[in-house]
């Protein structure tokens, strides 16, 4: 990790927002079939999602998020490598070391090397957690399949959505049917757990202009 000369102003105003992030909700299932025959699943948060709860917390410490990928032959070898700083509004700057690896020669997959890497890098940054396993599969000579399930909805966003409900809660309507016409509203039988961040935000614009009964 490197650092601009001066870094008293970036170095406290991460600290503040390192305190706020949360590790991010997966949107993204990954099937697995292993060499041996067998196979299984395992769920990680892909780049739009770490993005997504980074912004939320960095706008508000005057953070922004820079990240580079270039080649470069080292040894003989041409090498992808991705850079990410977080750059603060007063100039001073955190990089990481720079993050590398072979590169393809097919453009489509050197598209994902760098995706990848940018996740890596920048939740290595940060300090979260994106995967509860490891999605280098092909590495090892295992066929995988991802699908994006879309960036779930946080807590704080489903607190909130109960917290209106609860607020909506009187004598003709309880929670339970106050709930049962929120999701009549929003055209969904998806239990609020199962929500995506975006059918969180339409319960709260619902809620919020007194669209329930």
């Amino acid at each position: 990790m490197i650092f601009s000369k001066l870094n008293n102003e970036i170095a406290q105003a991460f600290s503040k927002a390192w305190a706020e992030l949360e590790n991010p909700k997966h949107n993204t299932t990954v099937k697995v079939n292993t060499k041996s025959g067998g196979s299984y699943t395992f769920e990680y948060t892909d780049l739009g999602g770490i993005f997504d709860e980074a912004k939320r917390v960095f706008k508000e410490n005057e953070i922004s998020i820079m990240q580079n990928a270039s080649t470069r032959e080292i040894n003989g070898n041409l090498m992808i490598s991705v850079e990410t700083m977080l750059l603060h509004s007063s100039g001073q700057w955190i990089k990481s070391d720079p993050l590398q690896m072979p590169c393809s020669t097919n453009m489509q997959d050197m598209g994902g090397q760098i995706t990848y890497m940018k996740r890596y890098s920048l939740s290595a940054l940060i300090g979260i957690a994106t995967e509860k396993d490891d999605d280098a599969n092909g590495a090892v000579g295992n066929e995988y399949k991802m699908t994006n399930k879309g960036n779930k909805a946080s807590d704080k966003q489903l607190d909130f959505v109960k917290k209106l409900l609860e607020g909506k809660v009187n004598e003709k309507n309880d929670f339970n049917t106050l709930y049962s016409y929120l999701k009549q509203s929003m055209d969904t039988d998806v239990d609020m757990e199962n929500w995506t961040s975006q059918q969180a935000s339409q319960a709260i614009k619902i809620l919020k202009g007194g669209n329930t009964q």
